[in-house]
This record gives C-alpha cells, structure tokens and sequence, in this order.
C-alpha cells in the first residue's frame, strides 16, 4: 500500500515539473516579429503606437493627452471643446457619419484635427476635396531605401530627406484644393504626401503614409525627428488621441477568444484547467460539509432615495428638484477640491476649473443656469433636464 501511494506521489511530482518546463519553454522560447498593422497605442509591435504615444508628452508639454476609445462623438458627447487638437492615425480611416459631423464641427470651432491614413473614406475625401493615388514600394534590390520624405518649411527641411525601407508605402495626394490647402511636406519624387487645409476658424492637416508615425520608425534612425516635426504643425493644447479607427483595436467577438488570443491569459487558462484535472484525478474523493448561505443585510437607502427622486418628479416639482441638485453640486465642490463655495462667481468659477479641468465656460452655464433657478417660482421639465445635463457633464470631465 505504501509502495502505491509512494508511486503515486512521485508520479504527480514529475507530472507537474514536467508542465512547468513546458510553460517555462513557450514563455521564453523566441517569438517571430509581428508585422501586423496595428496603429493602437496598446501594442508595442513595430506598426504600432504605443512608443508613439508614451512621447506625446515632449509633443505637447504639460498638455493632457485623452483617449476616445468609443469614437469622437461619443468622447465629446455635446460639447465643442476649445484649444484641442484631435488625433486619427491608421491604415484606413472609414469613419462614420456622427463622427465626422462631430469632428467638423470641432475643427470650425477653431480647432486642429491630424488624419493619417494610407485610404479614407468617401464622405472625409467628398468633404475636403482631395484624391490619393496608392503608390507601389520599390523593391528593396532596386533601392535600399524606398521613398524618401521631406518639408516644404524650410526650417524643418533637411538635406537628403527621411529615408524608409520596411513596410513603407508611397502614397500622394494627386488632387487637393489649391485655394483652401497649404503644402507642407512631399517625397523624393516631389509628389505632395502631407497638406493642411483650412475649415472654419480651424485646420485640418492630411498625411497620407501613416507608417511613418509607428513604432518602428520612431527608433529607427533620423525618422523619431520625421514624426516630432509632421505632428509639430499642431498647437500644444489638450490632445484627444482616437483609438477606435485602429486596425488593432480590440473587437470582442467573445470573452473566450479575447482570452486565447492574449499570450498570458491563454496560458493561465491552460494551467487552470491542468489544475482543475489534477483536483479531480488526486481529490474528486474527498467530500465537504455545504457552507449555510448568510444572506447579507439588504441596503435600502438607494430604494429611499429613488421612491423620493420619484414623488417629487410625480409632483412636477421641477424646480425644487433643481435646487437640491445645485446644492449637491456647491457640497460636491467643498467636499472634493475644499472650495469655498462663498466666493465671488467669477473667483469660484476659476478656481474650480483649475482644481476640476473642466473648462471655465462650462462652469459659467451651471452658475448662470443657477442664478436664474433662484429668480423663478418655477422651471419647466426642459429646463431641469438642460440643468441636469450640465452638470452630469461636469461630473463626467472633473478631475
């Protein structure tokens, strides 16, 4: 009996030193370079970004650099920001509908948008008025180094231009509206790859070989510099970076396959079903008491909460509904950044945009809505849904 258990015993030793050699062996073993397009700020393959975007902080010094993962529309949600640049860079840029009303609309207000892509989508083209022709790498044992780029300023020219040899395309803009755009770069050809083009009060700068801004080239020679002057042309202002035109970006078909294709989670899953079959196979036998459920105490002050929110809805009482919660926002201001909300407006609203970094005008609406609030005997559904709706935005950009 001894001799079995002993046997036993050694067996499963080997079993599980045998599993962590062969963890140990995929996790080290050499992986081969992976050039897939990715343009996402998340991967660190060579046609990814995200050494990209760990330096947009010398791009725009003591700037705040955002991510819209969820498109720009849904970002900005209502609001025009001032002072902002947005950011699109992929191998495609296919945007819909909402967004690129949204992003117009931020450019006429006087901001900076950059595109980069290799191919747009018809309403940006039809919009802007431009035609890109998709030009072919030359082979490498024609030219080591395919195509090179350059800048029409003459303080970011150099001599000889940016040189590119892997994974690089030579697209250029074959038609553009001369009366509204302005050339700012070209490749050794002298064929136009980089433009900006005035809308409204803003501008709208075109590239159209966005592999120039990936990881790959950022460690790669003179190219680091290629990238800080391109992006350069755009003010240092708050960035908003997108990440959901990326050919990277994640798309979750299902939560298993987003865990099978991660390296690290796919072998924890593998080394947790090992686990579960050794249970099983050493410790199926054993059998525990059932543990009594303890019902935990059910909090019911949110049910309060929501059954007096609903009585004074039921009552139309709208303007008493707008007091407390402009009350709640005054409690909210001395409990989270230690204001005193007894300030003049003008000093008050200062203060609280720089401890909060939501922007001074937004919080100029909240208090002007506020006073009028106090003036009235009443106020209409409408206007405590506009009340309530700048002050959920407020919540939402606070710091």
């Amino acid at each position: 009996m001894r001799r079995k258990i002993g046997k036993y015993r050694f067996l499963t030793l080997l079993l599980a030193v045998g599993l962590i050699l062969l963890v140990v062996a995929i996790v080290y073993a050499p992986q081969p370079v992976d050039w897939t397009s990715s343009y996402s700020r998340r991967h660190s393959v060579p046609l990814g970004m995200s050494l990209v975007y760990e330096v947009s902080d010398d791009l725009f010094p003591n700037q705040e650099v955002r991510v819209a993962n969820g498109g720009i529309a849904n970002f900005l949600e209502d609001a025009i920001p001032l002072k902002t640049n947005l950011i699109f860079i992929n191998d495609q840029l296919e945007m819909d509908r909402e967004d690129w009303t949204k992003v117009l609309d931020v450019a006429s207000a006087g901001n900076h948008v950059f595109l980069s892509a290799e191919r747009f989508s018809q309403n940006i083209t039809d919009t802007l008025a431009f035609e890109i022709v998709q030009g072919v790498p030359l082979p490498r044992i024609l030219l080591n180094d395919s195509v090179g780029y350059n800048f029409t300023n003459k303080r970011l020219k150099i001599a000889g231009d940016y040189w590119y040899s892997r994974a690089i395309t030579n697209n250029y803009f074959s038609r553009y509206d001369s009366l509204k755009t302005s050339v700012l770069g070209y490749n050794h050809m002298g064929r136009t790859n980089f433009i900006r083009t005035r809308y409204g009060e803003g501008a709208i700068y075109i590239h159209c070989n966005p592999i120039a801004f990936t990881n790959y080239h950022l460690i790669s020679g003179n190219k680091r510099e290629y990238i800080f002057k391109a992006l350069s042309y755009l003010p240092v202002a708050t960035t908003i970076w997108d990440e959901k035109y990326k050919a990277g970006a994640p798309v979750l078909v299902s939560q298993m396959r987003f865990v099978l294709e991660n390296k690290a989670l796919r072998m924890a899953w593998y080394l947790f079903l090992v686990g579960v079959a050794l249970f099983m196979i050493f410790q199926g036998k054993r059998r525990q008491r059932a543990i009594p459920v303890v019902v935990a105490p059910k909090n019911t002050s949110l049910d309060f909460v929501e059954t007096i929110a609903r009585l004074y809805f039921l009552n139309q009482n709208h303007l008493n509904i707008a007091q407390k919660r402009y009350q709640y926002f005054l409690d909210y201001l001395r409990s989270r950044y230690y204001l005193n909300t007894s300030l003049s407006e003008s000093r008050l609203i200062e203060e609280t945009s720089r401890k909060s970094g939501v922007p001074e005008r937004t919080l100029a609406s909240i208090f002007r809505m506020a006073a009028n609030i106090e003036k009235v005997q009443q106020i209409s559904h409408e206007d405590l849904h506009q009340f309530n709706r700048q002050l959920e935005f407020f919540y939402k950009n606070c710091q």
